[in-house]
């Protein structure tokens, strides 16, 4: 009798082995298990940073006015420093020594820039200042923004005028031409001196003035292969904050009265060639 009872236990138990070992292996283990469904990323909140971006690009531009002269030129009216305008060709005008105009602001900054080379230049006599007369210098790298930095002597501070300032214009652009500066930037510094005897507004309307004419010529002479070809790109006048709504209001219609004038010029070629078909268009 026992043995029978011992044989049922142990088939019983064998059984029960069996189950459980066929339930086991048929559980999927951790490291087997197909990993579920990523849930879909949330999308990413918008930065504040580049959200506002925009706004403080927009904010933080230099106001400027653009105007339309002949042969194509913009002329940008704008708020900025003569060391800071990334052009070819940055143009600041000078009284000699003897006028004993103190530098303030923007000159400050500039000669500050160029190690102390605008005033030991003049005060040594080496360039005078003299009315119209000029200097060409290639500033350090990373001292001012722009590549060449022209000087446009002013003379006698006591003889200054609204004709002078439209005899620099002029000289301003021929000289632009001459050093094939497609960009121009043209800052008076008059305020930058301690000079205050000539109207702000006015003496940009000048220069823009002599300077429309004065590049004019230059295209004509172009025209009648009596000058390589080359084209201004684009003029900047700068204009200090305080001053840059009286420059805006009285260069724009200094533009257009130049513009007039150009119209108005007489076509008679200089020399016996006379305009050349498809030879510039500036």
């Amino acid at each position: 009798m026992d043995y029978p009872l011992k044989r049922c236990r142990a088939a019983l138990i064998a059984a029960c082995l069996a189950v459980v070992t066929a339930g086991c292996a048929s559980t999927p283990t951790a490291s087997t298990a197909p990993a579920a469904p990523a849930a879909p990323a949330a999308p990413a909140a918008p930065s504040r940073q580049s959200e506002a971006q925009p706004a403080k690009d927009q904010a933080t531009a230099p106001p400027q006015t653009t105007f339309a002269a002949p042969h194509g030129l913009p002329v940008t009216v704008k708020e900025i420093g003569p060391a800071e305008e990334p052009v070819d060709l940055q143009v600041v005008t000078l009284f000699n020594q003897a006028s004993g105009q103190a530098f303030v602001e923007s000159m400050t900054d500039l000669d500050s820039r160029l190690g102390g080379f605008v005033t030991k230049v003049r005060d040594s006599g080496q360039f005078r200042a003299d009315a119209l007369d000029t200097l060409v210098i290639t500033p350090p790298p990373g001292a001012i923004a722009a590549r060449r930095l022209l000087f446009v002597g002013l003379g006698d501070s006591s003889k200054a005028s609204l004709d002078l300032m439209e005899k620099v214009g002029a000289v301003v652009a021929r000289e632009a031409v001459r050093l094939r500066a497609p960009t121009v930037a043209f800052a008076p510094t008059l305020r930058d001196q301690s000079f205050d005897k000539l109207d702000t507004g006015q003496v940009g309307a000048e220069v823009m003035t002599g300077a429309i004419l004065g590049y004019d010529t230059e295209a004509r002479l172009q025209q009648q292969d009596l000058d390589p070809c080359f084209a201004l790109k684009h003029w900047y006048y700068e204009a200090g904050a305080s001053y840059f709504s009286d420059v805006v209001e009285k260069v724009g219609p200094a533009v257009k009265k130049a513009a007039a004038q150009v119209s108005s010029r007489s076509d008679q070629p200089f020399g016996k060639t006379g305009p050349q078909a498809g030879k510039c268009h500036t």
